[in-house]
């Protein structure tokens, strides 16, 4: 069965929400340090739909709006766009431009902006919006990201978990419809995930679940894929899992444990019912004369479980 495709949007705006901290510490370290995380982030989807309506809409549905709790006591406000597009936009710069100033003069705050490119061709949008009119002049300036334009082996260093998650987002660029290819950058990951990474104190175990999640459905195979993955991963997770108190439960891959055990448990019981019907022909057989070496040659029985059935005859 073909997969339908994931709904990247979604996938990207839920990762930042599981794990905002670890977001804006790895896109803006001295924002972060300003921050007092004692306070939970508030995110305010609903005063972003009232001041920009076509965030309701599919290409928008990323867009992001956090309030946040600074040390000295101040507010700061965040808005995050996610063009996961792969087609570069020529307005791009000008909605970001819109959606800066529809904030500022909705809420009067400081806003950080942040565009995180996730598609191929967006690595080629500006950082910047620029107008003109007879000496009426404007240039916006705002913070981009391009994760195609990004390093593999700079994302490998990183301690910071979202770093896995951007990395996940550059794979599957790079892979592109290869489908072997992402099985590997997907294998690498998830090994990273639990063997490489567990090391660091940065990584909870909510964490790994969350992106476990992400990788899995960012980085779609088809079920038939998936479920060599599970052979792959299983003893891995069993092995490592336990130290963080992680089951097979608890990740995505549950599914396809509790699928794999329902078509062995589907094998064996056909198997067990045939072995029953050869068993129940070759009683027939037994009471009509037929030997042994017959009976065990008509029903595929051996000759120990052929006596085995004369005894209570």
């Amino acid at each position: 069965m073909k997969k339908q495709n994931p709904n990247y949007d979604q996938l990207w705006k839920d990762v930042i929400t599981d794990l905002f901290e670890e977001f804006l510490q790895f896109f803006s370290p001295d924002l972060s340090e300003e921050v007092d995380f004692t306070h939970s982030p508030q995110f305010l989807e609903q005063e972003l739909k009232n001041i920009i309506p076509e965030s309701n809409s599919n290409d928008r549905v990323a867009d992001k709006l956090v309030k946040l709790k600074l040390k000295d006591g101040k507010e700061q406000w965040i808005y995050v766009h996610i063009e996961v597009q792969g087609d570069y936009q020529k307005d791009f710069s000008k909605r970001m431009f819109q959606s800066f100033y529809r904030i500022l003069d909705r809420f009067d705050k400081k806003v950080y902006a942040l565009a995180l490119l996730a598609g191929e061709s967006a690595k080629y949008i500006t950082n910047q919006f620029h107008y003109e009119f007879y000496g009426t002049k404007l240039t916006y300036e705002y913070n981009t990201y391009p994760i195609a334009s990004q390093s593999e082996s700079t994302l490998l260093r990183s301690k910071n978990p979202f770093a896995l998650a951007v990395l996940a987002g550059l794979y599957v660029l790079n892979s592109n419809k290869n489908i072997n290819m992402k099985y590997q950058y997907k294998l690498k990951l998830m090994r990273m995930l639990l063997q490489d990474k567990i090391e660091y104190k940065e990584i909870k175990r909510e964490y790994i679940q969350k992106l476990f999640t992400f990788i899995d459905h960012i980085m779609r195979l088809p079920d038939e894929v998936d479920m060599k993955l599970v052979q792959e991963m299983k003893p891995i997770i069993e092995k490592e899992g336990k130290g963080m108190g992680l089951s097979l439960d608890d990740t995505s891959f549950a599914k396809f444990y509790r699928k794999e055990g329902l078509e062995e448990g589907l094998k064996k019981g056909k198997a067990e019912g045939e072995k029953q019907k050869a068993q129940e022909i070759a009683i027939k057989l037994l009471q009509k004369g037929e030997s042994i070496e017959d009976v065990s040659d008509t029903t595929g029985l051996s000759h120990e479980e052929i006596k085995s059935l004369i005894k209570p005859m």
